[in-house]
């Protein structure tokens, strides 16, 4: 399905791999039919070298659409010059070389044309695949005097080789970079883009398997919730550029304290949220001050500007719903900004804790 895009964009991704193999697979053939063109010369049959000069230049004009970045007209030209040359082969040599086969490959060529809707271009493959079936109604008995006649079997196998790699090269190549790109989104689905911590949406389901794995094995959990101090007068007095240079370095310093069980998530604006798994309370404690005291020593924007983080941290029982120990965590944040920012404070449903 064509989806609209701005003048100044740039193609996706997919699209100019596409784009690169059809250009490859364009000098190919146009090197191909450049050679027919001598061949059928040579063999006095000069309707079809003929025929191979007009193949050489709808190929030409093909790589000049390419290169305007208009593959789906290049696609459509290739389409229909292999269409016209296959029909006019068979009809002056016969079957028995094989050059009907270039049909197969331009039928599966044509439903790479994403601005042909899929249920049009379905209905072309199948009415080339319908002229492949019927090339042989009518040329199966055609008489002719090529003098290479001999030579059949060996030019009907090259013929097939030469329509099939292609094919191949071109599909595989796609679908590889198809693969790429479904991977790109679904990391792009998961990940907060400035950052590269997970977003808050699909942290909830990692957050829920960690849950019942600690429930089924008995481990224990904890939840650090950790807030940028006076993140807006940073904002406001740096810009907003800076800010997000600041983010980017904070993810980056509390990824070094992440494990690989561990849950690092981007919560909401300048707020971040760490899930340790199979931690307990003063282990969470100690791992949240070596964080807070590394960003406070750290210089940042080009180091010119200081930043500090406060931290709540919260004993999770596993059995208890999430959204519990995240208000635990938040609540015992909000102690650490109430006592003056820049430290840590730790709690359990019936104990509080603080460190400077």
């Amino acid at each position: 399905m064509p989806t609209s895009q701005h003048y100044f964009s740039k193609p996706d991704a997919v699209e100019q791999v596409k784009n690169r193999l059809f250009k490859q697979l364009a000098y190919y053939c146009c090197a191909l039919h450049s050679f027919l063109v001598f061949f059928f010369w040579y063999c006095d049959v000069s309707f079809l070298a003929l025929v191979n000069i007009g193949s050489v230049s709808l190929w030409a004009l093909g790589i000049y659409f390419l290169h305007q970045q208009r593959s789906h007209i290049a696609l459509r030209l290739f389409c229909l010059e292999v269409t016209l040359h296959s029909v006019l082969v068979c009809a002056t040599l016969g079957m028995a070389y094989g050059f009907q086969y270039y049909l197969w490959t331009i039928a599966s060529l044509i439903l790479l044309d994403y601005r042909l809707k899929l249920k049009f271009a379905s209905m072309l493959a199948l009415g080339l695949v319908i002229t492949f079936a019927t090339l042989f109604e009518l040329f199966d008995n055609v008489p002719n005097t090529f003098i290479f006649s001999q030579w059949a079997p060996y030019i009907h196998f090259i013929n097939v080789l030469i329509c099939g790699l292609p094919s191949i090269y071109t599909i595989g190549h796609i679908r590889e970079i198809t693969f790429s790109h479904r991977y790109q989104l679904a990391t792009l689905a998961a990940k907060d883009p400035l950052t590269n911590l997970f977003n808050r949406r699909y942290a909830k389901e990692l957050i829920n398997n960690a849950q019942e794995d600690c429930l089924a094995t008995s481990r224990q959990m904890c939840v650090i919730m950790a807030d940028i101090d006076h993140f807006k007068a940073v904002n406001d007095k740096f810009g907003h550029d800076a800010g997000d240079e600041v983010l980017i370095d904070v993810a980056l310093r509390l990824s070094k304290y992440v494990l690989n069980s561990d849950i690092a998530v981007r919560w909401g604006g300048e707020e971040f949220l760490l899930v340790l798994v199979n931690c307990d309370l003063e282990q969470a404690q100690a791992r949240a001050e070596n964080i807070r005291r590394d960003i406070a020593m750290h210089e940042f924007y080009g180091d010119t500007l200081k930043v500090t983080m406060s931290f709540g941290v919260a004993q999770w029982h596993p059995a208890l719903p999430f959204s519990v120990a995240v208000q635990l965590a938040d609540d015992a944040l909000y102690a650490s900004k109430a006592r003056g920012r820049n430290c840590t404070t730790a709690t359990t449903p019936s104990h509080t804790s603080s460190l400077d």
